[in-house]
């Protein structure tokens, strides 16, 4: 007799499950680039100010920031969120929290904390 060859490849209910968790996966980071993309925004900002130099006052700066948060349309940070910090040099920080909705009662909590000297 011949011998039959096994079957070899995946299964219907196996790629059902795969495709399953890889859309979940999918969904996920749909719901969190947009928010790393905004925070590359923000850090952009920062290096901006930050690169305009000067001796600008607190005021000045987080105002500035304001107008450049407001040119991409950034509306999860605030100026209030920003602090100019002295130490060795000037500091510019930012620490902000963000809460993502993702499905149902879960949903992501993202914290972002960034400095960049003036």
């Amino acid at each position: 007799m011949k011998s039959l060859k096994k079957a070899q490849g995946i299964t219907l209910i196996g790629f059902v499950f795969v495709l399953g968790v890889l859309g979940f996966l999918f969904y996920a980071g749909m719901q969190i680039a947009p928010v790393y993309m905004d925070h590359m925004s923000v850090v952009k900002a920062m290096k901006t100010v930050a690169d305009e130099g000067g001796n600008k006052s607190p005021g000045e700066i987080k105002s500035r920031i304001s107008k450049l948060l407001y040119i991409s349309y950034i509306d999860q940070v605030k100026p209030a969120d920003f602090k100019v910090v002295r130490g060795n040099g000037r500091e510019l920080q930012v620490k902000y929290v963000v809460e993502k909705p993702f499905m149902a009662n879960l949903s992501f909590k993202m914290t972002f904390e960034e400095s960049v000297s003036l």
